[in-house]
């Protein structure tokens, strides 16, 4: 079972914004029992990835802070679920105030990465741009920030593909010549083999070394 979950996405040292952040099969259920927009429609009706202003509500529907929300209906959002943002004061009383409100209404807190582990579980990011995530949020420095970013483009993980592929292509025609190797129209010369292995070896030397370049 798939649960709600729900976390502060900011910092926890006061600023002008802090963020909510909810993701899950009940996200606008919760968002509906907390959040109260000035054009009256509720969560599911709001208009995809665009800020509509309201007012954020404790369990007794006291306000607790007049907020922006935003919507991102599965699957075109970041974990492949039912998402949503409320962009707070950043105050940490507002925020915790917040958060409490949403597990009143139902959400459990998220643990440490698990929007980015649920996007990956749903197909989302492949691992290579899953662990990215991580190394763009905990970068300091510009070399860091670079691989990081080049990852999290997939660029990384396209280039994997490719040697694997390149591989894969190989290990195939040697199970065929093994099969058959009698038949005269196969042909996997030792040089070819060879060829084909070296090339496979020279772009993962240069993957790594352009990863840990950082350009």
């Amino acid at each position: 079972m798939s649960y709600t979950i729900a976390a502060i996405a900011t910092g926890r040292s006061p600023s002008a914004i802090g963020i909510l952040r909810l993701s899950g099969p009940d996200t606008f259920t919760a968002l509906d029992a907390v959040f109260r927009a000035r054009n009256g429609r509720p969560a599911a009706a709001q208009r995809p990835r665009s800020m509509v202003l309201g007012d954020l509500l404790d369990g007794t529907g006291r306000v607790i802070d007049n907020v922006l929300c935003v919507t991102f209906p599965a699957p075109h959002s970041y974990t492949g679920e039912d998402c949503a943002e409320l962009h707070c004061h950043g105050s940490p009383v507002v925020l915790d105030a917040g958060l409490r409100a949403l597990f009143a209404a139902g959400c459990r807190q998220a643990q440490g990465g698990e929007f980015t582990k649920r996007a990956y579980q749903n197909g989302k990011l492949d691992l290579a741009e899953a662990e990215a995530v991580m190394g763009l949020i905990h970068a300091t420095g510009s070399q860091a920030l670079n691989i990081a970013a080049r990852n999290k483009s997939g660029a990384v993980s396209k280039k994997i593909n490719q040697i694997i592929a390149g591989l894969l292509d190989l290990a195939a025609q040697i199970a065929v010549f093994s099969d058959y190797p009698e038949d005269d129209t196969l042909h996997l010369s030792q040089s070819d083999f060879a060829a084909g292995l070296q090339t496979a070896l020279q772009q993962l030397t240069l993957l790594i070394k352009h990863y840990d370049s950082g350009k």
